[in-house]
């Protein structure tokens, strides 16, 4: 529990991150016509006196202009032709919807991204559909597998976290509120039996509760989680990168990932980037 506590934490705060740019995305009003899928340096929209600056995964407007400074590198992704757009300041550039105009500065590299990972972003899904922090009730909350999340495979382990320690109960119910299993818990992890079988496709609950030694009141917590279909297995076998894919291509299907509510997936392929793009992953954490 104590292992798993750190990333949960940086995991968090990743998810936060990205659905607090999704929800400024949601308020605004004009369509984007691209996204940045990597920054290194400052880089900032002269729309204002000051400028606004530009973050990982943040949606670009039509007719923006963007200026780098000196030694910045950005990557864009433009909808209309499915290229991404690799910079390197200083410059000014402006995004059109059919092209990104340089207005100063020295000509993109061009890069080719999976079509299907594009339009994902353009659609609008890609980071505003899934990720809805829930507020955490005080006593106890859960931790993996998160609320919402979809699951490649059956769940291994329970993972919750509470103010107290107290003999949990446990129970796991099909989406027709049919009981699976009932169980006990001293720590706050349980580690579900081998041969317990949950169907693809279908959603599941699990609830833990536990009575509180200080004031006699039973406190309670819950999550919901399904197994992916074979539909999304395959989707997904065709999205993932290669080995040897561009750095913006890895953000996208992370990003991708984390819509679909695949948090599990979506950890480990923000730790694969982290490992090759460090920076990457602390600017998602420090925001």
């Amino acid at each position: 529990m104590k292992k798993l506590a750190p990333a949960f934490i940086a995991a968090l705060l990743l998810m936060q991150t990205v659905y607090a740019m999704a929800q400024q995305t949601a308020n605004v009003k004009d369509p984007s016509i691209g996204i940045v899928l990597d920054l290194q340096g400052q880089a900032k929209v002269l729309d204002q006196a000051q400028g606004r600056k530009l973050q990982l995964l943040s949606y670009l407007k039509q007719n923006e202009q963007v200026q780098l400074e000196q030694g910045a590198k950005l990557s864009v992704s433009l909808y209309a032709n499915r290229s991404v757009y690799r910079f390197v300041g200083p410059a000014v550039l402006v995004a059109e919807k059919d092209q990104i105009r340089l207005i100063k500065g020295a000509a993109p590299e061009v890069k080719q991204v999976k079509e299907k990972l594009v339009a994902g972003a353009e659609s609008g899904q890609l980071l505003t559909g899934a990720i809805r922090m829930r507020q955490l009730p005080p006593k106890i909350a859960v931790l993996t597998p998160e609320n919402g999340a979809v699951l490649l495979g059956a769940p291994k382990e329970l993972n919750w976290a509470s103010v107290e320690k107290a003999n949990y109960e446990i129970r796991i119910v099909d989406e027709d509120e049919n009981l699976i299993i009932e169980a006990q818990s001293a720590s706050q992890t349980w580690m579900l039996p081998a041969a317990l079988q949950f169907a693809s496709g279908k959603a599941y609950k699990w609830n833990v509760s536990f009575i509180s030694e200080r004031d006699g009141a039973r406190y309670s917590t819950s999550g919901e989680f399904r197994l992916a279909d074979e539909t999304t297995r395959i989707e997904l076998s065709k999205l993932r990168p290669t080995d040897d894919a561009v750095i913006e291509e890895w953000v996208l299907y992370a990003a991708h990932l984390q819509s679909l509510g695949l948090f599990q997936e979506a950890r480990a392929t923000w730790k694969r980037i982290g490992q090759t793009r460090p920076d990457l992953e602390r600017s998602m954490e420090s925001k």
